[in-house]
């Protein structure tokens, strides 16, 4: 695996070789000029075997999102549904006795790089978590995700007792997750 977005194979079998070079060349028919002379130095690379130049092949491929991290990503954007109705419901003298601020979606870092372009594709492309639109999605925080999934704990006891909305005292118990990071990571 490469450090790069994507991973371009180190070698391809005959079979999935010829596959490939028989798209190239159906390609190369019907598209353009440019797009024609693109598809013949991939079908000559791909003949060859040149896996130096796999890259030229690949260059457009990212590697595959884990099915774990929409799952993640998804459970946050439930909690954080729940976390949001809820305060909105709440009255307004308990909105004012607790940290709201720190309960907040902060969005990922760079450290969870997958988490981010996943989510922006979500928000972005297929319209999904609406109440994001337009928002910064990229985290300026080394811990987001480690926010989260702290947040996280207590979100899968409250849906396990079929809690759907949270009280003052049940959002507290996120805050009390939140605040434990920073005592964490001071220790």
């Amino acid at each position: 695996m490469t450090n790069h977005l994507y991973m371009i194979p180190e070698s391809i079998s005959l079979i999935d070789r010829q596959l490939l070079i028989n798209q190239c060349r159906i390609l190369s028919v019907i598209g353009n000029e440019k797009e024609r002379e693109l598809y013949e130095k991939r079908i000559e690379i791909l003949e060859k075997g040149y896996t130096g130049l796999y890259p030229k092949v690949f260059n457009n491929l990212y590697e595959e999102v884990p099915l774990s991290v929409y799952n993640e990503i998804s459970d946050i954007m439930k909690m954080y549904s729940r976390i949001n109705d809820s305060i909105r419901l709440l009255p307004e003298a308990d909105k004012e006795l607790l940290d709201l601020a720190s309960l907040e979606f902060e969005g990922f870092d760079q450290d969870s790089g997958m988490h981010y372009y996943m989510m922006s594709y979500l928000v972005d492309r297929m319209d999904e978590h609406g109440e994001y639109k337009g928002r910064e999605l990229k985290s300026h925080k080394s811990n987001s995700l480690i926010k989260y999934n702290r947040m996280l704990s207590i979100y899968f006891d409250y849906e396990n007792a079929e809690k759907r909305q949270y009280s003052a005292l049940d959002l507290q118990k996120f805050i009390d997750q939140v605040r434990a990071i920073v005592v964490d990571t001071q220790a």
